[in-house]
């Protein structure tokens, strides 16, 4: 009787111990929770994120369409004057970054032959650039191209562009502030008939010499110097002492503060009625 007892109790401990294993087993199991580690985005993040760069260009889009860009190209005699105006139409300020002291290109050619590049031969400095145009101001660049010589008379094309990388922290892709503009230059032998020839320029850094010949039978004629924005010297009288053809020479000393960081140093030569005008670059900045 007690083997019988002995064995039935063997028996039930069995039982016992292979039900507590199936409770531990299935505890384990429903307590257990599977992570993901899956480093891919969501479609709701990655949606998020396209609505959020389609909004950024859709606003920098909609400055660009109130940014009014105005060129020019215009010849005065053996020069051409370049001219850029970018005026703010918008009813916020406007913030642009340049990369470089390289703020525009410039470039004139004719029938895909390139005979003049602004950029060409140039050193710009590698500061960051950055100009403010509050709702309705405008900013001017100026560059004068006094090589113009060799150029046979007819009609160039002007690709003029300004060259921000970033419009109010939004980086700028292609070229949109760019236009291209027709110019007919002249016969640049006829310069030899006005009032000045033979201009030539020595000297840097704000001192110049600058000589030539003036024909007094014009009248009373005079120079000025400007950097496109301000005046650097006032009209001044140009300096002869007699008749005729006569030589002059005119020295200009410019104060290192007043001398622009980029663009150009140019004096211009008139008559007193500004019939007559010959531009002539003194130097470019940097």
């Amino acid at each position: 009787m007690k083997k019988y007892f002995s064995l039935i109790s063997i028996i039930l401990m069995l039982l016992l111990m292979a039900c507590g294993s199936s409770d531990v087993e299935e505890t384990e199991t429903d307590d257990s929770v599977p992570v993901d580690n899956s480093t891919e985005k969501s479609p709701e993040t990655e949606k998020a994120n396209e609505e959020d760069t389609q909004s950024e260009t859709e606003a920098l889009s909609a400055i660009m369409e109130n940014l009014d860009l105005k060129v020019a190209a215009e010849q005065q005699g053996t020069t051409i004057d370049f001219k850029f105006q970018l005026i703010n139409k918008n009813e916020e300020t406007v913030d642009l970054m340049f990369t470089s002291g390289q703020q525009f290109e410039i470039k004139l050619f004719q029938e895909d032959e390139l005979f003049y590049q602004y950029s060409e031969g140039k050193m710009f400095t590698e500061a960051l650039v950055e100009e403010s145009l509050a709702p309705g101001e405008f900013k001017n660049w100026g560059e004068s191209w006094d090589m113009i010589e060799h150029l046979e008379p007819g009609e160039y094309e002007v690709e003029m562009t300004l060259l921000p990388a970033e419009i109010n922290g939004q980086q700028v892709e292609g070229e949109p502030l760019q236009q291209t503009i027709t110019i007919t230059i002249e016969d640049t032998a006829a310069d030899e008939d006005g009032p000045f020839r033979s201009v030539d320029v020595e000297g840097e850094n704000g001192e110049y010499t600058v000589t030539g010949e003036v024909d007094t039978s014009v009248g009373v004629t005079y120079y000025e110097v400007e950097d496109g924005h301000n005046y650097l010297v006032e009209q001044t009288e140009i300096p002869v002492e007699s008749d005729g053809w006569q030589e002059f020479e005119i020295k200009i000393s410019i104060d290192e503060d007043m001398l622009p960081q980029n663009g150009a140093v140019v004096m211009l030569l008139y008559t007193e009625d500004r019939s007559e005008q010959r531009p002539v670059q003194l130097e470019v900045m940097p």
